[in-house]
């Protein structure tokens, strides 16, 4: 039973992950991997299912009870019923890449934590492995609809509430989210030293998957280690191969420049405030010490500014 859920290859890994039961994972070809009870349902990068894990019997009727449109599949397991609803993505949103757009994934992020909460859906879950829809070990149902816009499924759910700040909440892929901007702007600040220590690719994601554990050890539910090495693979990659370090060296001057400039005026303005003070004290023939005492500056600066 297939239910037409894997009839476009593209919507699937090309080697997932898969697995007999949730304590070991093997990468398999897709064609194999759909044999195991345990999959892995989005590629690499990319949120092209949204799935939720409802620890509860009658699970898979959760959405009903919440209000939300029908899943795309729910797979619940036949002896407790708890389950795994699912709902596809018509466009698939990009997760954890530095070419990605920030907007869709903090609006993917927003949408998922509302649905969450609707479900009362499993707060650490990340959605890596989910239940095989097309095994005989679990009872599936397939909705009336493979995908959904996101839009679409944000008109289901009070999202303002949940729309992320500059930091999206930690859970789900706001996790991922996280991880990957902390990483980004650690890696900006280091390529250098390992490009020019004559260190390889491999190396540098090496030592950026290290960084990110310890940066996903801070997190409340921390991800699973596949998916932070996949998040330092692509930040690796990225960094060491498209980040123009030049470039990068010049914007900061200018910014430094801009800055200066900037503090350059702020100063004046307020040694112009000063030095009119300086003048009207003087007017009412207050000593250049005491000028000094009562600005706060050397007695030879209200020397200049007399003069």
């Amino acid at each position: 039973m297939n239910l037409d859920l894997f009839a476009d290859a593209n919507r699937w890994p090309t080697r997932p992950y898969c697995s007999d039961d949730k304590s070991a994972r093997f990468i398999r070809s897709l064609s194999a991997a759909i044999l195991r009870p345990y999959i892995q349902a989005n590629p690499p990068h990319l949120r092209i299912w949204s799935i939720y894990d409802i620890d509860r019997a009658g699970g898979a009727l959760a959405w009903e009870r919440a209000n939300l449109p029908p899943p795309s599949w729910a797979a619940a397991n036949r002896e407790n019923a708890h389950a795994h609803l699912v709902w596809g993505l018509s466009v698939p949103v990009l997760v954890d890449s530095p070419d990605m757009r920030q907007r869709p994934l903090r609006y993917l992020c927003a949408v998922e934590a509302a649905f969450r909460e609707r479900l009362q859906a499993d707060q650490g879950y990340s959605g890596l492995i989910t239940k095989n829809p097309s095994h005989s070990l679990w009872r599936t149902w397939r909705g009336p609809r493979l995908t959904y816009e996101l839009g679409e499924l944000a008109e289901w759910v009070d999202l303002p509430k949940y729309l992320p700040k500059r930091k999206p909440q930690e859970i789900g892929i706001g996790r991922n989210l996280t991880v990957f901007d902390w990483l980004r702007q650690y890696a900006y600040r280091c390529i250098r030293h390992h490009k020019n220590g004559a260190h390889n690719l491999t190396m540098w994601q090496c030592h950026l998957n290290n960084k990110a554990l310890d940066r996903n050890g801070d997190l409340q539910i921390p991800l699973d280690g596949q998916e932070i090495w996949h998040i330092a693979k692509s930040v690796g990659k990225w960094t060491w191969n498209r980040f123009d370090i030049a470039t990068s060296d010049e914007k900061f001057s200018q910014l430094q420049a801009h800055r200066g400039r900037q503090s350059g005026i702020s100063r004046a303005a307020a040694n112009e405030g000063k030095r009119a003070s300086a003048r009207q004290m003087a007017a009412q023939r207050l000593s250049t010490r005491a000028i000094a005492t009562e600005l706060a500056v050397n007695q030879s600066t209200v020397v200049r500014w007399l003069k």
